[in-house]
């Protein structure tokens, strides 16, 4: 069970054809395939999710009536083993194993370089949440699902590879976590006019520091933050 796990999780997809071709896009549960990420028109808005099952297969579900083509024949699910081609609008994809960083012959010449180099220690953004936080969410499209965040910056926003949102109503990029002192805040990133579209409580606001109990609200979406001590 372990051997076959391990197969279906190194499995990726090669773009076969338009401007990302040769592109590898690794899997990633519910992420969405658009006709903006790839540039097709014949694609639709949201034309197809990629979905890890209950016995840990891969598959890709079509999404508002979106077809998946293989061949001549058409289907709304498909599951993905390794050499299958398909077709989403004018875009072809290959079933791949993803790719693995190869070493092997150079990693002497890669270790003698950076022994030569000069490196200077730099600070980065990375931390640990002294207290991680946990969303529940409340009502929307991921209603009872929760994240628990124990570490950042995170940010969360529809198709985004962090903290995935599933709404394609909703932009990329909502919000932001990060830390000050011993506090978890949250940052508002959607600006200008619409900084009502995210509230923390009912209210508008730009930096919020995080409470047990505060309740954030995006669209259809209400989650309530829990402070894990």
């Amino acid at each position: 069970m372990i051997m076959v796990l391990n197969k279906q999780m190194s499995l990726a997809l090669s773009v076969l054809d338009g401007p990302l071709k040769g592109k590898i896009i690794s899997l990633k549960k519910d992420f969405i395939l658009s006709a903006s990420f790839f540039s097709d028109e014949e694609m639709g808005k949201n034309h197809a999710q990629i979905i890890l099952d209950q016995n840990m297969s891969w598959n890709i579900n079509g999404l508002d009536e979106n077809k998946i083509r293989i061949g001549l024949g058409e289907s709304e699910r498909i599951s993905l083993i390794l050499g299958l081609v398909f077709h989403l609008g004018q875009t072809g994809f290959k079933v791949v194993e993803k790719p693995k960083l190869q070493l092997e012959g150079w990693e002497e010449g890669l270790t003698d370089w950076m022994s030569e180099q000069h490196w200077e220690s730099r600070q980065t953004d990375f931390f640990f949440f002294l207290y991680p936080v946990r969303m529940t969410f409340l009502s929307g499209p991921q209603s009872d699902e929760f994240f628990t965040i124990s570490y950042g910056p995170r940010i969360m926003g529809f198709n985004n590879f962090d903290l995935n949102i599933k709404d394609p109503s909703q932009p990329k990029n909502i919000v932001r976590f990060y830390q000050i002192g011993e506090s978890a805040y949250v940052e508002n990133l959607i600006g200008g006019l619409q900084t009502d579209k995210v509230l923390v409580n009912k209210n508008r606001f730009d930096h919020h520091a995080i409470a047990d109990g505060d309740r954030l609200q995006f669209g259809a979406h209400l989650i309530e933050f829990t402070i894990l001590r």
